[in-house]
């Protein structure tokens, strides 16, 4: 029987793995690592997390507040007059604001965390425990550095998008269509970019090549990944919307008193927001070690490694459960 993974060493990520086997790996990581890996989370995290629940609650409920109005239409079948101002108001546009820096905040520091925090894990002995101030100081070193990669990042993909489709606009407007697919393809080469500028210590036009060089010949291999547990993502994200579900029945149709407060609502859009960024955890991996995967497949790190590490362990003493080395045994 195979040994458990514990994923304590830098020779247990650095492995060829084949599509099921990265995928099990995505969850057995988790399991191995979740008490340091959540710890971590919580501290960087659940702040831009509670953030982003806040707005979103505010915003929800003054949607909420307005579905009334939304449901009842007079007889030529135009709205309420009064939906257009309610639905706009300044309640409304400040949570979608605190809402959209918290999720760009928690999705920084979500990917920061988790690579930072494999990083530290093989960096250090396997009998360690990774402790938050080792990946924060991690964090800090490169936080700089991973933003200037963010920005540079979506200055190329943005210009060169919008190039892309003014170039084909100006051939025949019909060919912009055609334009998304070399986007898509980009887009999942580009899914490695982030594992490469925590990994390794390169430049960030060296990860961009970088990052297309791995993905040669494996593409369908990375989105067919990315889309699985994304899908899995999607799916766990449905438990953490429940509690908003339900509480737009009680007050659209059972019309409870006392459950159209925005604390209620606040509640309810924050637990979601905690479990679509903690849920976000998986694929983040997943990608991770598709790199490692990659890496190991065109450069053999992992095998150099174990090739390293010969003679430096001592070496395993056979025991007999029968004898001892002194006994003659039976003849």
């Amino acid at each position: 029987m195979q040994a458990k993974v514990k994923f304590n060493q830098e020779a247990d990520f650095r492995r060829e793995r084949d599509f099921g086997a990265k995928v099990g790996a995505t969850f057995e990581f988790v399991v191995a690592q979740f008490r340091p890996l959540m710890k971590c989370l919580l501290y960087f995290v659940l702040p831009g997390a509670l953030l982003a629940g806040i707005g979103l609650g505010l915003f929800m409920s003054n949607f909420l507040k307005i579905m009334p109005q939304l449901s009842s239409q007079n007889g030529g079948g135009r709205l309420a007059s009064g939906y257009p101002g309610n639905m706009f108001t300044t309640t409304s546009f400040m949570g979608l604001g605190v809402a959209t820096l918290g999720f760009l905040a928690a999705f920084v520091l979500l990917s920061c965390t988790v690579y930072a925090f494999v990083r530290v894990r093989i960096s250090i002995p396997s009998t360690e425990v990774v402790q938050p101030a080792q990946v924060w100081a991690f964090v800090w070193r490169r936080l700089g550095r991973v933003v200037r990669a963010g920005l540079v990042l979506g200055l190329v993909v943005g210009g060169g998008s919008l190039l892309l489709m003014a170039f084909l606009a100006a051939l025949w407007p019909g060919l912009v269509v055609l334009g998304f697919f070399p986007l898509v393809w980009a887009g999942v080469c580009l899914t490695l970019f982030y594992p490469i500028i925590w990994m390794e210590d390169d430049g960030v036009m060296a990860s961009l090549r970088r990052s297309f060089y791995l993905i040669k010949g494996k593409w369908w291999s990375t989105v067919g990944l990315y889309l699985v547990m994304s899908f899995i993502t999607g799916i766990l994200n449905y438990v953490f919307i429940i509690p908003f579900y339900g509480l737009m029945v009680v007050r659209m149709m059972l019309k409870i008193p006392g459950f159209d407060s925005e604390i209620l609502s606040v509640g309810a859009m924050s637990i979601y927001a905690l479990g679509w960024i903690f849920t976000a955890v998986l694929p983040l991996v997943a990608m991770l070690f598709q790199y490692f995967n990659l890496v190991e497949r065109k450069d053999g790190v992992g095998l150099s490694l174990l090739v390293n590490s010969l003679g430096q362990t001592a070496a395993p003493q056979v025991h007999n459960r029968s004898y001892q080395p002194d006994e003659e045994g039976e003849y």
